[in-house]
């Protein structure tokens, strides 16, 4: 079982992703709560859609004009497969992510030492034409001896069947991860089961919050979980904010 598991909470900074990989579908569920570098809680969409592609993402943004969807649109639109457009992707946002993290460093060391303990950026690219196809990018900051930031790459790729289901989970409790160990667990469907880890997991972690997102990929299909979100061009969700995406049970 292929597992990406990366600390993203920290400093009003967290998401729940949470990715399921068969040979027959993929399914992939998100939160929607964000705290901007005002401090602002913003609803947003998290997975967005590029022609044939769906990208998730989790970790940094809403920093000054710092957008990775951005770079993840212009990296799909200048490759032909998921693996060139995680390499582009990676290009890209290169050196504007260590611009950024040289400022939060310094203004807000906190969030920073998250994130090297975890994941500054990441980033789930996947589509199913004739078979399913995911690849996805971990960007982790690290201190370099002369004081710089480099970025270590956590790459994943799955293409084609797999023999059993394959996961990919950010900001996912303990609790949510123990029931997505039972086999019953699943017994419902992959859709159920990942609404059921990400309500779980925003329940238990204040810094995510509802609605939940959720979309299924299968060979001839595309199906959101409950709808479609309608969202702007800066990924804002529209007629949902304020109180809409912050946690119910704490």
């Amino acid at each position: 079982m292929i597992v990406l598991i990366l600390a993203i909470c920290g400093e009003g900074k967290a998401t729940v992703l949470y990715v399921r990989y068969s040979s027959n579908e993929i399914v992939i569920g998100t939160d929607s709560k964000r705290t901007a570098e005002t401090g602002d809680t913003v609803c947003v969409c998290k997975i967005f859609r590029i022609g044939d592609t769906f990208v998730a993402s989790a970790g940094l943004a809403e920093y000054g004009a710092f957008d990775p969807r951005e770079f993840a649109e212009k990296a799909i639109k200048e490759s032909k497969t998921l693996v060139e457009a995680r390499t582009r992707f990676e290009q890209l946002i290169e050196q504007p992510l260590i611009d950024v993290l040289k400022k939060l460093k310094t203004k807000n060391r906190g969030p920073y030492e998250v994130f090297k303990r975890g994941a500054a950026i990441d980033m789930v690219f996947v589509r199913f034409n004739d078979q399913p196809e995911l690849v996805a990018s971990a960007l982790t900051p690290k201190d370099a001896p002369d004081g710089s930031i480099v970025l270590d790459k956590h790459p994943i790729t799955l293409i084609g069947d797999v023999k059993r289901a394959q996961r990919i989970a950010v900001g996912v409790s303990n609790r949510a991860k123990a029931l997505a160990e039972r086999s019953s667990f699943w017994a419902k469907g992959a859709v159920l089961g990942v609404q059921h880890i990400l309500e779980i997991s925003i329940e238990d972690n204040r810094e995510a919050g509802a609605p939940v997102d959720i979309v299924q990929l299968t060979k001839d299909a595309v199906r959101w979980f409950p709808r479609e979100p309608e969202c702007d061009a800066k990924s804002r969700r529209i007629h949902e904010q304020g109180s809409t995406c912050n946690s119910s049970k704490h």
